[in-house]
């Protein structure tokens, strides 16, 4: 739906609107953090590198509370316009401050914010404080910079996005640290925007965004979860070893995960060393998503913790079928957010049940996929008897689509891509709206990458708006971005989700029928339209 006034007036006229339009940013964040919805260590507070003594240049790292230094900083810098306010970002990012900092009552030191030219590292500083360096040029400067609260919640503020009809830019990629650091401005523009456009105060904007959006859309039920589709491992150092200990059943975090995670999936949380042993099971509450302004970008929230007594790494070892996988033998390096094989989540069952454990008290594994009397034994089978099936619920008929379509790459080279919709098969001009490949089973990352660049060099030569992956166990959806395919943008769904209603709805405004053809008559009128004759 688009924002609509006369809901947004009783809201801003009634009590709670207006207590939450008095309400300062500081009061907000209490607000979002007392939610329970996500573990919030950072709050304005956080440690930077890089400061030092003016006095002998030692180096040291302080705790600082980003909104006080940025507002105390900033507020006396005239900003006219907003192209003004964004120069002024940019040379935070990219040539950095030094920020005079009183240290007791005889020592100043410096501290430094951004200066990424110099050192590439440091867009990582930005981008991952930036609710205290947002909150502070908002205080400094309402009128031109938000209060960016959705740190670890991007996917709420996406959700936000989509309700009201707002069109946030393509998110930047994971390697790129300057466009992460960048980004806000990107959601600053569009938001100011939103908020000239609809005659709305700063204040009320921060209640639009903090109050009254995460009250009308449903951004999360972390309280029923579906079954589990599919074994994550996911790993904690010593500094989350606290939060773990004391995690109890209404505990929710945010950590480094996976796209193609599902809600109601099993986490298996393991403690690195010095512990080095299985510390706990979780159930993942929201689907997995990236999150630009995260160190470590692909993103999952998980709750329900179970607390099992420690299997530590030689067992592991011990056991026949763990103590053969890579993962044991790399020593879980570079692990977390890897996918367990069902074989291997029942193997770590049975060595619980060892230490006495009520074992009936574990998350149910994973079933093996069953749609009735469907039996998938090939590539073949996942066309017939899950895509095309698909399709037709997608409004198309057997014509609207066309199966291993001849495609010319290269001298004498002939491909031919699974599916393609919206096809115009003008000979050597060949185009399409969506390309669709199949395979039997993608069961790793570097069979996804294959696949995805394979369908890649078809979706680019067709000029196609969308890719679609599919196997035995869901679809990858890619999109068309201003930079391209990205292999990590993508939207995943198990086939069991897209029995749903509202999932199948979400993948119908992608590639449904409805959008295929209307891609196909705004092509035609391009290719009508009159080329300009200069004069």
């Amino acid at each position: 739906m688009q924002f609509n006034r006369y809901i947004w007036d009783l809201y801003r006229n009634s009590p709670e609107g207006r207590a939450a339009i008095k309400r300062d940013i500081t009061e907000h964040w209490k607000v979002l953090d007392n939610t329970g919805d996500i573990r919030q260590e950072l709050e304005f507070t956080a440690e930077v590198f890089g400061f030092e003594n003016i006095e002998d240049g030692e180096s040291d790292i302080l705790s600082v509370n980003l909104n006080n230094l940025l507002h105390e900083f900033t507020e006396d810098i005239l900003i006219n316009d907003s192209k003004e306010a964004d120069e002024l970002f940019i040379e935070m990012v990219d040539d950095g401050w030094e920020i005079p900092v009183n240290v007791g009552e005889e020592n100043q030191w410096f501290v430094l914010i951004g200066g990424g030219l110099e050192d590439n590292t440091v867009y990582r500083q930005v981008f991952t404080t930036i609710t205290g360096l947002s909150a502070g040029l908002h205080t400094a400067h309402s009128d031109y910079f938000i209060p960016y609260f959705f740190i670890k919640r991007f996917d709420h503020l996406t959700k936000i996005c989509h309700f009201f009809g707002i069109t946030l830019p393509d998110e930047p990629t994971k390697q790129q640290k300057r466009e992460r650091a960048l980004y806000y401005l990107e959601i600053n523009r569009v938001f100011q925007a939103f908020r000239h456009e609809h005659g709305l105060s700063p204040e009320e904007l921060n209640a639009f965004l903090y109050d009254f959006a995460p009250k009308n859309v449903k951004l999360a039920n972390t309280n029923s979860l579906p079954e589990a589709s599919r074994v994550w491992f996911s790993i904690g150092n010593s500094v989350d070893f606290e939060y773990l200990d004391e995690a109890n059943e209404k505990s929710i975090s945010f950590w480094q995960g996976n796209l193609e995670a599902r809600r109601g999936d099993i986490v298996l949380m393991w403690c690195s060393s010095p512990r080095s042993y299985l510390h706990s099971i979780w159930r993942v509450v929201d689907d997995g998503f990236n999150d630009p302004f995260f160190y470590y970008y692909n993103s999952i929230r998980v709750g329900h913790p179970l607390k099992i007594p420690p299997i530590t790494f030689k067992t592991f070892a011990q056991d026949p079928l763990l103590g053969a996988s890579p993962a044991v033998k790399a020593h879980f390096q570079g692990r977390s957010g890897s996918a367990l094989s069902l074989e291997e989540y029942q193997a770590i069952c049975g060595l619980i049940k060892q230490t006495g454990f009520d074992t009936t008290l574990l998350p149910i594994a994973p079933s093996e996929l069953t749609f009735g009397d469907l039996t998938l034994n090939n590539e073949r089978d996942v066309e017939t008897q899950l895509l095309e099936p698909l399709l037709l619920k997608l409004g198309f008929t057997v014509t609207d689509w066309v199966r291993q379509l001849p495609v010319r790459m290269g001298r004498g080279q002939r491909n031919y891509p699974d599916y393609v919709l919206g096809c115009d098969l003008k000979s050597g001009e060949e185009s399409a709206i969506s390309v669709l490949e199949c395979k039997f089973r993608i069961s790793s990352p570097k069979e996804l990458k294959d696949a995805f660049l394979q369908a890649k060099s078809y979706a680019l030569r067709l000029q196609a708006q969308s890719l679609t992956l599919a196997d035995a166990r869901g679809i990858w959806i890619f999109q068309q971005r201003s930079d391209g395919f990205v292999f990590d943008a993508f939207t995943f769904k198990v086939w069991k989700e897209l029995t749903h209603p509202d999932i199948l709805h979400e993948i119908s405004l992608i590639f449904g029928k409805k959008v295929i053809d209307d891609a196909i008559q705004s092509r035609l009128r391009t290719m009508k339209a009159p080329s300009k004759q200069k004069g």
